[in-house]
């Protein structure tokens, strides 16, 4: 899935730790056309026999299946897996074509793909040049999709023949391979949306070309997938994908629930964890657990437009106020690191000398001095409820900013109340997560431009603006990091946000479930997934 970004609620996530190599610019502008392998990680071999239902815990519900809308993580360990995207990350984290067969850039404003032929739908109908063009332009359309920053630069997307579509931009624009593994890559079939109209978020009957289908949507019970039988991809020893018969998802909002059902094999996978539980899983030799720096990180997300988080003074003080090394060693377990900006050791823009407005609480005081307010000082953290490690880590904070004069009121919600809020900017502060992006356009520019589809802050700063459209239209590395880098300390300076911790990407299952892709963009990639017997 998805590498430009996703929100998630904040109990352990499945998300730092060691830096890992991204996507080298040069192959992205290659003139002549760069090719991968459309087959799965196959990393464990082949089962001996197909077949048999996974049962799969997620911490939330998801919201709805349809990219152009999609807000949540949740909705894409759905989505990933019955929809096929153009590009897809690889376990070694580089971009390598999927539903494309081959791409070139003959200049630095036009994207060539060719697409792989014999793939069709799960409705029976074809995925050719007609579908791109359905799909892409469903998203340049609809300028009020959180993706449309995406795609805002595409001047047009032409047919050359049934295999061929070029794609051509009005400016230089870097991340969008990167984009085109994410939603706006997903391809739906056309005559399937058409037919399913105003049901596609709920009941995606047809739409997609993935390795499983969509079955049935319980709401507050379950969601069921379907293996394709006609799905296209096989296996490196030539097996067709996938090797489940049927994938179940089970909406737990407790982790510590989680863990139990995981214990007794109720679930064999776990969407995510309490960092409470990592030992007793590592020490379980009938569970498995790994994991891999992620480019993800929680925070609080400030609604700057209202007192008294509109004045910047008060914000800094908040993010100098907050002991972040003391909530990971005694609430998260030391799973993470210490974030000091929203670049993490998984990007290549990462900047390690960096130490952004790191905890100091005489340095508060002093801005809150600064801020011109006397009396008391509040504002409302709205939370994602039903778990106890969430409430102990904002009780921290609520502790840690009392002590230099700020008061922080908890408001308990459910994911879905949380998300429909920040978009709908009813909120004065939010507890969130955040999957991040390989690429560092994927989460600065969707979460702080002024044009970013996902800035529900109301944060705005033309200095800013400049340098993350500097980082997204120049094709030079150096020059990108740069940017980025510069774009960060004036990100963390004027704290509309307040980083917390990095986060990992974790695989917390039964022993039994095999092939597990660590997918650098956190959802729960099936495709290659067996259970052994």
């Amino acid at each position: 899935m998805k590498h430009n970004g996703r929100f998630f609620p904040l109990f352990y996530s499945r998300r730092i730790g060691v830096f890992l190599l991204a996507v080298s610019l040069a192959c992205l502008m290659l003139l002549s056309a760069c090719g991968g392998s459309s087959a799965a990680p196959n990393t464990g071999g082949a089962p001996s026999k197909k077949g048999g239902t996974l049962d799969v815990g997620l911490i939330a519900e998801p919201t709805t299946l349809d990219p152009l809308k999609s807000a949540s993580l949740y909705d894409s360990d759905i989505m990933v897996n019955m929809y096929d995207t153009l590009f897809k990350y690889d376990e070694k984290n580089q971009i390598q074509p999927l539903l494309v067969s081959s791409y070139s850039y003959p200049s630095p404003t036009v994207l060539q793909l060719t697409l792989h032929t014999g793939v069709t739908f799960h409705d029976g109908t074809p995925f050719n040049a007609d579908a791109v063009l359905f799909n892409l332009n469903r998203f340049i359309s609809d300028k009020a999709s959180p993706r449309y920053t995406d795609v805002k630069d595409i001047t047009a997307v032409t047919k050359v023949n049934d295999s061929e579509v070029q794609i051509k931009l009005k400016q230089p624009f870097a991340p969008l391979l990167n984009a085109l593994t994410g939603d706006v890559g997903m391809m739906l079939s056309p005559t399937a949306v058409q037919k399913v109209g105003s049901k596609l978020g709920n009941t995606p009957t047809g739409v997609g070309s993935g390795p499983f289908v969509f079955g049935e949507w319980i709401k507050g019970d379950h969601l069921l997938l379907k293996a394709n039988p006609n799905y296209w991809r096989k296996d490196t020893d030539g097996s067709r994908l996938p090797y489940l018969q049927s994938v179940r998802y089970h909406t737990i909002t407790d982790a510590t629930v989680m863990y139990n059902n995981l214990e007794t094999n109720q679930i064999q996978v776990a969407s995510n964890i309490d960092p409470n539980n990592v030992a007793q899983i590592k020490a379980n030799s009938s569970l498995t657990y790994r994991q891999i720096a992620g480019p993800g990180f929680q925070s609080l997300q400030l609604n700057i437009s209202q007192p008294p988080l509109n004045n910047v003074h008060v914000r800094r003080a908040i993010a100098l106020g907050i002991n972040r090394q003391e909530i990971l060693d005694h609430v998260l377990k030391g799973v993470g690191l210490v974030a000091q900006g929203p670049l993490t050791p998984a990007t290549w823009a990462y900047d390690k000398n960096y130490k952004g407005l790191s905890y100091d609480t005489a340095k508060a005081k002093a801005e809150l001095a600064q801020s011109g307010l006397t009396g008391n000082i509040s504002f409302t953290l709205s939370v994602t409820g039903g778990n106890p490690t969430t409430s102990q880590e904002v009780q921290f904070i609520q502790s840690q900013l009392q002590a230099i004069g700020i008061t922080m009121n908890i408001k308990q919600e459910t994911f879905t109340t949380l998300v429909t809020d920040f978009q709908t900017y009813h909120y004065q502060a939010v507890f969130i997560g955040w999957t991040g992006s390989l690429d560092p356009d994927g989460t600065l520019y969707a979460m702080f431009s002024s044009n970013g589809g996902f800035n529900y802050t109301y944060y705005k700063n033309p200095q800013l603006d400049a340098l993350l459209d500097k980082g997204r239209t120049t094709l030079d590395q150096a020059q990108r990091i740069a940017a980025y880098q510069k774009a960060q300390q004036l990100i963390v300076e004027d704290a509309s946000r307040v980083f917390l911790t990095c986060t990992v990407v974790y695989q917390a299952t039964s022993s039994s479930v095999k092939n597990y892709f660590l997918s650098p963009g956190n959802s729960i990639d099936l495709s290659s997934v067996y259970v052994a017997s």
